[in-house]
């Protein structure tokens, strides 16, 4: 019986499949700028539910809501469910401390409905920054969703 060794002169192993982003948002601790009223806190718009909504302050700008993911994380995409009182102009920010912002997308045509925005970038932190309101109230979501994958599992 012969023995055979290997040797390295064949293909290269590939890379397993990248994970699919998750929603990484929901549930987790959320802060903001201003509140309208009770009823209207931040966490109401990471929630999971398109029944509630966070809402600012009226007539101001700027203000934002921002999500502590708890950790950081490879960012894909984010989605904003606005309600009526949207934002114009706006930024989507992350931060690995909650203190220095690096913008991930930015628009100045911000029309309502429902934003899904492609973003790349590692953060713990994640924010929408509206800068211009599109209507005389205050800023106003539904949802505000941030999916990626952790960094730890990110290949």
């Amino acid at each position: 019986m012969r023995a055979y060794q290997l040797t390295g002169t064949g293909p290269a192993p590939t890379p397993g499949p990248t994970p699919a982003p998750t929603l990484l948002s929901q549930g987790r601790p959320a802060t903001a700028s201003s509140v309208e009223a009770a009823g209207f806190e931040p966490g109401r718009a990471v929630d999971g539910s398109s029944g509630t909504r966070w809402a600012s302050a009226e007539g101001a700008d700027p203000q934002w809501l921002r999500v502590d993911l708890g950790a950081p994380a490879a960012l894909a995409r984010v989605r904003l469910d606005w309600e009526a009182a949207h934002a114009r102009a706006y930024r989507i920010q992350g931060s690995p401390d909650g203190a220095a912002w690096t913008d991930l997308h930015s628009t100045t045509t911000g029309d309502g409905g429902t934003d899904e925005v492609t973003v790349t970038g590692t953060a713990r932190y994640v924010r929408v920054l509206g800068t211009q309101r599109g209507t005389p109230y205050g800023y106003s979501l539904w949802e505000f969703k941030v999916y990626g994958t952790p960094a730890a599992a990110a290949p």
